[in-house]
C-alpha cells in the first residue's frame, strides 16, 4: 500500500516545524492542527482503499448505530422537513434563486448533537459534547449543484436566540460552515490549505473534520469550520455602536448576494472588477449586519474603501505619505498573493475574497476562503503551473507596479519556501492527514464512490475535460502532489522575473493617462 504511517523522525520533524510556525502574530494563539493533535492513530491508520473499493454506487450503506470513528461525530435532525438552499433554475439552466423552506423561510430549525469525546471510539449514540437546536440551510455557490451538499448552522437556543457554542475545541460562536468535500476527491484541499494560510497569514478559519449523520442517514466526511464573521477567536473588531458614523468593518468580493449590502466603489464604478468574461463582482458589506446598518454607514464605508482605491490608482500611489501604504496593511496583502499565486486559486479577487478594516484603521487582506477550487481543481480551466497568473487581478495589478511591494512579494515567496511551502513539509502534511484520516477515507468513499466515474456526474459536479477527473483516491492525491512540486519548482525558476511587472514600462498605463 502506498499511503503508510510516515517514520517516527518525520512526525518530530513536522511537529517541530508546526511548533515553529503555529504562533500567530495576531492573536499569539497556537494554531490547531487536529492530525497533529491525536496522541495515538487508530489502528487503521494509513488503509487506504483500493480504488476498485471506491466505484461503488451511492447505494451502499453504512449503518449510523454501527458507527465507530476516532472523529467527532455532528447527528442532524431536521424532523422531517426539507432542507432550503438548492438551485432554482429555468428550463435554460439560469439560476433564478435558492429553495426557501415549506413555509417560505431561509432555513429552517434543527436539532444538532456533536459527539466528541476525544477517543477513538465515538458512537452516535454516546452522551453529546453538546446539543442544541440550529438554524439550517445548504450553503454556497457552485457546490450547491453538488450531491453532497454543504450546510450552514447558526445555533440557537430554545428561545431561537443566539447560542455560540465551543465546537470540537474552538472558539465558541453561533455561526458555522459543514463543508462537504465532493469536487476535491483528495478531501484535503480545505483543511490543510485553511490551516496552513493561518500560519502564514495570522487568521484563517478554523476547521475539524468529522463524520456527518443527517437525519439517519450517514453522509461521510465532512469539515466543521468557522465562517468568517466579528468575534473573539475570528476577525477581533470593535463592536459598531449604532448611530456613529464611522466603524470597523468586513467586506467580501464575490457575485452580488441580496443578503448583503452592495457597494459601489471606485473599483466597482471604474469596472475593474470584471475577471475575463465572467460577471461583475460586487463588494459587499459583511459585518456590520444588514439588520445594523444605514445608508449614513453604508456611504461611510463605500467613501473609505473608495479611497484607498483611488490612491492605489493615482500617480503618486507609491508616495509613503500620501501613497496606498498609509491606508493598508501591506504585509497582509503580500502574503495573500503569495499563497493565491502558489495555489492557483482563480477565486482570488473576483469570489470568496474578504477584507476587514481594524481598530489599527489599517484595511487587511482576508481572512482567506474556500480553497476547493484550487491547484488545478477548477471546473474549466486546465493549468500546467507555469506562469503568473494574477499579476492583472484587482488591486494586485497596481501594487505589483510598485517596486517596494513587488520585492517584498519575492522576499516573502523566498522565505515561505524554506518553511510553511517547502515542498517536502507539504508531502509529508498529506501523508500524515490521510494516516489520521484513517478508514473514514473508505467509509466516506462507500457512500460517494461513484464519483469517480465522471459519466456519472452532472457537468456542474465534475471538471472538463473528462479525463482530468480523477478516478480513484489514490489518484487525486498524486494529481495534486504532483501539481504542488510542478508549481513551487517552476515559482523557484521564476519568482524574480515577477520584477518585470514593477518596469516602468508597465507602470506609465496608469502615470500619464
Amino acid at each position: 500500500m502506498k499511503y503508510k504511517i510516515i517514520s517516527l523522525a518525520a512526525v518530530v520533524g513536522m511537529l517541530l516545524l508546526a511548533g515553529f510556525l503555529a504562533g500567530s502574530p495576531s492573536t499569539g494563539l497556537a494554531r490547531v492542527h487536529q492530525h497533529l493533535t491525536w496522541e495515538g492513530p487508530p489502528e487503521s491508520a494509513g488503509s487506504v482503499p483500493e480504488p476498485e473499493e471506491l466505484s461503488e454506487s451511492a447505494e451502499s450503506v453504512i449503518e449510523p448505530e454501527e458507527l465507530v470513528t476516532h472523529l467527532p461525530i455532528v447527528v442532524i435532525d431536521t424532523g422531517g422537513q426539507r432542507i432550503p438552499g438548492n438551485w432554482i433554475r429555468d428550463q435554460s439552466g439560469v439560476n433564478l434563486g435558492v429553495e426557501l423552506s415549506e413555509s417560505g423561510e431561509e432555513t429552517i430549525l434543527s436539532s444538532v448533537r456533536v459527539i466528541d469525546s476525544g477517543t477513538a471510539s465515538n458512537r452516535a449514540s454516546d452522551p453529546a459534547a453538546f446539543q442544541t437546536g440550529a438554524r439550517f440551510r445548504i450553503r454556497g455557490n457552485s457546490s450547491r449543484n453538488f450531491s453532497k451538499k454543504s450546510y450552514l448552522l447558526k445555533l440557537v437556543d430554545q428561545e431561537g436566540k443566539e447560542n455560540p457554542q465551543p465546537v470540537m475545541g474552538m472558539s465558541a460562536h453561533d455561526q458555522w460552515a459543514l463543508y462537504g468535500p465532493f469536487l476535491d476527491k483528495t478531501l484535503m484541499r480545505n483543511y490543510m490549505w485553511m490551516n496552513l494560510s493561518a500560519e502564514v497569514m495570522g487568521y484563517a478559519p478554523n476547521v475539524r473534520y468529522c463524520e456527518v449523520i443527517l437525519n439517519g442517514s450517514y453522509q461521510g466526511l465532512y469539515l466543521m469550520m468557522e465562517t468568517i464573521a466579528k468575534g473573539e477567536g475570528r476577525v477581533d473588531l470593535n463592536t459598531y455602536d449604532e448611530g456613529k458614523p464611522y466603524t470597523e468593518y468586513i467586506v467580501r468580493v464575490d457575485k452580488e448576494n441580496h443578503d448583503l449590502r452592495d457597494l459601489n466603489t471606485f473599483s466597482n464604478y471604474t469596472l475593474r472588477t470584471v475577471v475575463g468574461a465572467e460577471e461583475q463582482s460586487v463588494l459587499s458589506i459583511v459585518y456590520p449586519g444588514k439588520q445594523k446598518l444605514n445608508e449614513e454607514i453604508c456611504a461611510w464605508i463605500e467613501r473609505d474603501f473608495s479611497r484607498f482605491e483611488k490612491t492605489l490608482y493615482s500617480s503618486d500611489y507609491t508616495d509613503p505619505i500620501r501613497g496606498y501604504q498609509r491606508y493598508i496593511d501591506v504585509d497582509s496583502f503580500v502574503d495573500y498573493y503569495v499563497l493565491q499565486e502558489f495555489l492557483c486559486n482563480n477565486d482570488m479577487c473576483s469570489r470568496s475574497t474578504y477584507l476587514y478594516k481594524d481598530r489599527l484603521n489599517k484595511i487587511h487582506m482576508g481572512p482567506v476562503w474556500d480553497y476547493n477550487n484550487m491547484l488545478d481543481n477548477y471546473f474549466t480551466l486546465q493549468l500546467d503551473g507555469s506562469e503568473f497568473l494574477y499579476v492583472e487581478r484587482l488591486w494586485f495589478d497596481r501594487l505589483l507596479s510598485d517596486p517596494d511591494f513587488n520585492q517584498k512579494v519575492i522576499r516573502r515567496y523566498r522565505q515561505l519556501r524554506k518553511t510553511v511551502l517547502d515542498e517536502d513539509y507539504l508531502m509529508d502534511y498529506i501523508d500524515q492527514t490521510i494516516a489520521y484520516l484513517g478508514d473514514s477515507i473508505k467509509r466516506n468513499y462507500q457512500v460517494w464512490g461513484y464519483s469517480f466515474d465522471a459519466g456519472q456526474l452532472d457537468v456542474n459536479e465534475r471538471l472538463t475535460p473528462l479525463e482530468r477527473n480523477p478516478k480513484s483516491f489514490e489518484e487525486a492525491v498524486d494529481d495534486m502532489k504532483e501539481f504542488i512540486r510542478v508549481r513551487g519548482r517552476w515559482l523557484d525558476r521564476h519568482m524574480d522575473a515577477l520584477a518585470q511587472y514593477c518596469h516602468e514600462s508597465k507602470a506609465k498605463v496608469y502615470d500619464n493617462r
